[in-house]
């Protein structure tokens, strides 16, 4: 049978473990969310030339 100390110690080294992973993911997590705030310009932009480009294609299949 553990004794308290022991009990202690196991559950301060889960806590730790615990929360350095929990940090570890809340920087990941800040990490992406700027990355995802990054792209979201160049996906409005590709998104505008796509559908002018669409049109232009569209126009040009009218015209032959």
């Amino acid at each position: 049978m553990n004794t308290p100390e022991e009990i202690l110690k196991e559950t301060q080294l889960s806590f730790d473990t615990n929360l350095a992973k929990a940090q570890r993911l809340e920087q990941e997590i800040t990490k992406l969310q700027e990355e995802l705030r990054s792209l979201q310009l160049p996906l409005a932009e590709d998104q505008g030339a796509i559908k002018k480009l669409k049109q232009l294609v569209q126009s040009v299949k009218e015209t032959v």
